[in-house]
């Protein structure tokens, strides 16, 4: 009787507009639709500037290519079955919700029928858990259906096949709706119609005007009549929201937590404690945000809110005042003397640049015109409560020819821990947490004025694991590597690739094609390719020293791997980073194939 009571009020409820009360604690679950709504905010701007006399928080609990049994959350130190469920339900207890958005559907379609019925299963489930830790005694639930993939030119895939794959798990999701009486809006039917320009980046996650236009449409599913945003107002709110989103992530999905939590946490200070150091910050956004759009005529919150301490804000300033003294070309006006190098003979060591916003370089890459492109972080290993996501792509230039760099450029900045860089398609691809980012200069001002997000849900649980090395194959391929503690899980339109350990990714940027080329290696921090196509490949760990990769392979020391390829050079080779084979004339003939790598426990290049 009390479920059927439940079913015909909540039925009764979704007739009418749906409400936001004050005091409502709103989430946001699903796959990678959710979780890249957080990098835009249009959705929380309209929920925002809808009921400014209301206070309520919005938490984005988005993971990339999840299901509703949190498959994708499941990570090291507890990568268990059903692990990744109770890491939702942990979620939930903490942020106890009144009002939950839930859009999942993308990546479970990709199974086709026969992953329908435990999709569903799944998706009663995660209902009723969320039901049954409520303190309220009834959460409004929203479901949303998966968009529909999106036909774009080729090469990227033709979406027919994928699009009654999406259109039985909209339709199951639907039934759910219906049979328990939540809200539900077809996000399939809204994209129905041929937009005039493409509202995805790759046929299935949503650009910035396509989440905006998505807000539009939510908006009017929910009952709620069209209001006129100042776009002024709105532009800045969306900032706000941005940011909050960005503080309450690194809050509850910290970089690193294999050394904040797990096994490792002994070894790098006992750092958890800063965790909950977030929760002022993002008050203090939140804060600004309500302010905001109650006040008049303002365009700008800076002044409304006081922010809380940051106790970094003194290294950042004595930074600064390092950096005044230092010429505008970024290059060092008082050298710092060279390190004493033991040179083999024939050799020399000659210094090519130094720049004070060079901190903590991580990975670099030539392009065609010589220019060096670096990944720099002064954030790495984590970023502290209160910093600011500062790290930076340089561009280092020798534009006289003298063989030292003389001009250095800031291509892209706000970065948090780029670890790979590798300039192509007119612009450079940035590994940076659990995305693939192309940073383009689109107005040859020498400086990023586009993002894009390639691909997301890499995994960040020990941050010198993460994705990294990035190069290009001689198959015009980008490859790009991850290490053993790592669990990535990613949606792509051809569909969900995982990776549950060490390995090596291959993309086909035109096609969007993911695969995993091989599996393996504690940390895979070098790779390079002969002449003809071959991978070579070192690790920092494992004593294998140089590997030769081969496709589909599994090394020490892969999960459940059925065997083992070993290392192919002689020795014990404990530490080996970064990888180049000889293919320049500044070495001689005999050296030509041979390779360099840096032995870095030992401190030197071998």
């Amino acid at each position: 009787m009390s479920v059927a009571c439940f079913v015909l009020i909540s039925a009764a409820r979704a007739a009418q507009p749906l409400q936001i009360f004050d005091g409502d604690r709103i989430v946001l679950l699903g796959d990678t639709l959710i979780e890249r709504e957080q990098e835009f905010g249009f959705l929380e701007t309209r929920l925002y500037m809808r009921f400014p006399d209301r206070k309520f928080i919005v938490r984005n609990l988005g993971w990339s290519a999840d299901g509703p049994a949190g498959e994708s959350r499941a990570r090291f130190d507890f990568a268990q079955a059903g692990k990744g469920f109770e890491q939702i339900k942990e979620q939930i207890v903490a942020i106890k919700p009144t009002l939950v958005f839930i859009g999942y559907g993308m990546a479970g379609s990709f199974d086709g029928a026969a992953g329908l019925p435990k999709f569903k299963s799944d998706l009663g489930k995660l209902i009723d858990m969320v039901q049954g830790v409520s303190e309220s005694n009834t959460v409004r639930f929203v479901l949303l259906s998966p968009i529909r993939h999106e036909k774009l030119p080729p090469p990227l895939p033709d979406p027919s096949t994928h699009n009654a794959q999406l259109d039985i798990y909209s339709t199951a999701i639907a039934e759910i709706a219906r049979e328990r009486g939540c809200r539900f809006i077809s996000l399939f039917d809204w994209m129905e119609k041929p937009a005039r320009q493409p509202l995805t980046d790759n046929g299935i996650h949503l650009n910035a005007r396509g989440y905006n236009l998505l807000s539009e449409a939510i908006e009017k599913n929910l009952g709620w009549k069209s209001i006129r945003l100042s776009e002024k107002k709105a532009a800045v709110v969306r900032g706000l929201v941005v940011e909050k989103n960005r503080l309450f992530f690194n809050r509850w999905r910290p970089q690193n937590e294999t050394y904040l939590f797990g096994f490792r946490k002994h070894e790098q200070g006992q750092n958890a404690k800063e965790i909950p150091m977030f929760d002022p910050f993002v008050a203090a956004e939140e804060a600004k945000i309500f302010q905001l759009i109650n006040s008049s005529g303002k365009n700008s919150a800076s002044e409304v809110v006081e922010e809380p301490e940051r106790p970094w804000t003194e290294i950042s300033q004595r930074l600064d005042r390092i950096s005044r003294g230092y010429v505008e070309n970024g290059m060092v006006e008082n050298k710092l003397p060279l390190p004493e190098f033991e040179v083999a003979p024939g050799f020399e060591v000659s210094l090519y640049a130094e720049n004070p916003k060079l901190a903590k370089p991580i990975q670099m890459n030539f392009d065609p015109q010589g220019r060096l492109w670096i990944a720099s972080s002064s954030i790495y290993p984590q970023i502290e409560p209160g910093a600011e996501a500062d790290d930076t792509v340089l561009v280092i230039e020798d534009t006289n020819g003298d063989g030292k760099a003389d001009k250095s450029t800031v291509f892209a900045d706000g970065l948090m821990i780029p670890t790979g860089v590798a300039p192509g398609d007119g612009g450079v691809y940035v590994a940076q947490g659990t995305q693939l980012l192309h940073f383009k200069d689109t107005d040859g001002d020498g400086r990023a004025d586009e993002k894009r997000i390639v691909l997301s849900g890499f995994g960040t649980e020990d941050t010198h694991h993460i994705l990294h090395t990035l190069r290009w194959g001689r198959d015009g391929e980008l490859y790009f590597n991850q290490s053993i503690y790592i669990h990535s899980h990613i949606e792509t339109p051809n569909g969900v690739v995982r990776l549950n350990s060490g390995g090596i990714f291959r993309l086909r940027p035109p096609t969007m094609e993911l695969n995993v080329f091989l599996r393996g290696f504690c940390n895979p921090w070098g790779h390079d390719f002969d002449q003809f196509g071959q991978s070579f490949v070192t690790d920092g760990a494992g004593n294998q020293g140089i590997n030769f990769g081969i496709e589909g392979a599994t090394y020490f020391t892969y999960a459940e791997m059925r065997r083992e390829l070993k290392g192919i050079s002689p020795g014990s080779y404990p530490k080996f980073c970064g990888l180049e084979m000889v293919a320049s004339q500044q070495f001689p003939a005999d050296w030509q194939g041979n390779v360099i790598t840096a032995d870095f426990r030992a401190h030197r290049v071998v």
